[in-house]
């Protein structure tokens, strides 16, 4: 558990936190409980007198030149709204007198106004009609106590002289509860913006976080020793030769990826895999055994596993033989141990093909072979082995159909490839890089691990001694090639990860 504290795990986790705590703080904001609030801005200013005050000329023509009374006139809209998540009522006014709102223009002077309701809100106008509702003079404008329920509003068209723009006006007044703000507006000659400030600030923060926590995962931490998720020591591969490319490649990416950690192969075949898992009375914490297929009941307890991928295998052909299709009744042929039913020759399935059959198969630790018995033989056995001499040497003793076993994926393939009558079965990734063999479709379908129709598949199982150890260099590389970066070595023509929303039914099935 210490070595899980270190600088780089520690700031991955902060930062995180800090991630989730602003798209957190991102939606309280836009959905906060606010107290009542009354907002006003000013949506128009717009100088239409004469006269060139603030620096500003203008050419003006009609009767905004020569209004009575009036000099450098002025009109500004004034959005007057209910800004906040509760009611505005008229009690809830706390200006002393008959008036709820002050508008103050400055240095300028009130000389008339037009109230514009909401379309839908035209019963606000009833608030304006009673005498002295409305009072303005100089450069005030007193509005009368209006109740606006949340998001209700009204808007104020000022006719305003002196010059200037409406710039400098404010609204003063009090709220029960609450208050009186100025709110963003946008005038017709200013650029909208695109975010508002809150959500400029957190997308900068959240950029922020995943640029930390790109720089720990790219960027070894701790003087360079680790980066998160990686752990150091040494570990042992066994079981499944089929399987042993896909393994040896995660294994040496990882090695690439943590270089603390040294990861040895070490596959001699399921059963000798998991034998070796729990041989002695101690847990084996460094060792993993792949198996190719889940183990049998009846297995140590000790042992726990989990689906890693599935695989594809093949019945392979020496390239001499014509075959290009096998029936499931003619594979169990090919291998059953009954002489009555047994196929010897190939003739029998290929007239252009009279050759004696040398049945290659695996030792009885396989789960290669335990996969392709269960699959094909259905509890039959297969025939004794033929002398060492008729599977290892160039052709069938005197001419007979011979049987062996050999202990890898790879001997099976460089003997098919030797023996001109040869059949046995190899992972696809064998078949199809051995020459002078080709894989063989069964009862119609091509082996492919994309073809639901075709039956030599196998999942392959990743056990260890008990569930691994949270923090060890097992349960780090078995995570790196189920869940995390190794799974791209799952994916090839011949294996797919199990953990993809395609594949996990067809592991757990």
């Amino acid at each position: 558990m210490a070595d899980w504290w270190s600088t780089s795990n520690v700031v991955a986790v902060l930062t995180a936190v800090l991630g989730v705590g602003a798209s957190v703080a991102a939606v309280w904001y836009e959905r906060r409980p606010r107290r009542r609030q009354l907002g006003y801005r000013v949506q128009m200013a717009i100088r239409v007198g004469g006269g060139s005050r603030g620096g500003r000329g203008q050419a003006v023509f009609g009767q905004f030149t020569n209004l009575p009374g009036i000099s450098d006139a002025t009109l500004v809209l004034l959005r007057i709204e209910n800004y906040g998540a509760q009611s505005i009522s008229e009690s809830d006014y706390t200006n002393n007198g008959p008036h709820g709102l002050t508008v103050d223009v400055a240095d300028l002077t009130v000389r008339s106004v037009v109230v514009i309701p909401d379309p839908d809100e035209l019963h606000l106008l009833g608030h304006f009609s009673a005498p002295d509702s409305l009072r303005y003079g100089d450069n005030l404008l007193q509005l009368p106590r209006v109740p606006l329920n949340p998001g209700q509003h009204y808007k104020l068209l000022i006719l305003l002289s002196g010059g200037g723009a409406g710039s400098d006006l404010h609204v003063r007044g009090g709220i029960r509860d609450g208050g009186i703000v100025e709110t963003e507006s946008v005038s017709v000659d200013d650029k909208p913006q695109r975010f508002s400030r809150p959500a400029r600030l957190i997308m900068v923060m959240l950029t922020a976080c995943v640029v930390a926590l790109a720089a720990i995962i790219l960027i070894p931490g701790d003087g360079g020793r680790t980066r998160v998720g990686c752990v150091g020591g040494r570990l042992t591969i066994a079981g499944s030769t089929a399987f042993a490319p896909i393994a040896r490649a995660a294994a040496d990416r990882y090695q690439r990826d943590c270089p603390g950690a040294t990861i040895v192969m070490d596959a001699r075949g399921s059963e000798a895999g998991l034998r070796e898992l729990t041989a002695g009375s101690e847990p084996r914490t460094d060792l993993i055994a792949f198996s190719d297929g889940r183990v049998q009941t009846g297995a140590s307890p000790r042992l726990w596993g989990q689906a890693a991928a599935l695989s594809v295998f093949a019945l392979v052909v020496n390239n001499h033989l014509a075959v290009s299709n096998l029936t499931s009744g003619q594979i169990r042929a090919l291998y059953t141990a009954d002489p009555a039913g047994r196929i010897t020759d190939w003739s029998r399935i290929s007239p252009r093909d009279p050759v004696p059959v040398a049945a290659l198969s695996r030792t009885g630790d396989s789960g290669t072979r335990q996969a392709f018995d269960a699959l094909f033989l259905s509890g039959d056995a297969e025939p004794a082995t033929s002398s060492p001499g008729g599977c290892l040497g160039d052709g069938a003793a005197g001419g007979q159909a011979v049987y062996c076993q050999l202990a890898s994926s790879a001997e099976i393939a460089g003997r098919v490839a030797a023996l001109p009558g040869a059949v046995g079965y190899v992972d696809l990734r064998a078949a199809r890089n051995t020459p002078n063999v080709h894989p063989v479709s069964i009862d119609g379908h091509a082996p492919s691990i994309h073809d639901s129709g075709y039956r030599f598949t196998e999942i392959e199982y990743a056990y260890t001694d008990g569930r691994p150890v949270p923090g060890s260099l097992a349960d780090a590389f078995l995570s790196y090639l189920i869940t995390g970066p190794g799974r791209s070595d799952l994916t090839t023509d011949d294996d797919q990860p199990c953990y993809t929303p395609d594949n996990l039914p067809r592991c757990r099935g």
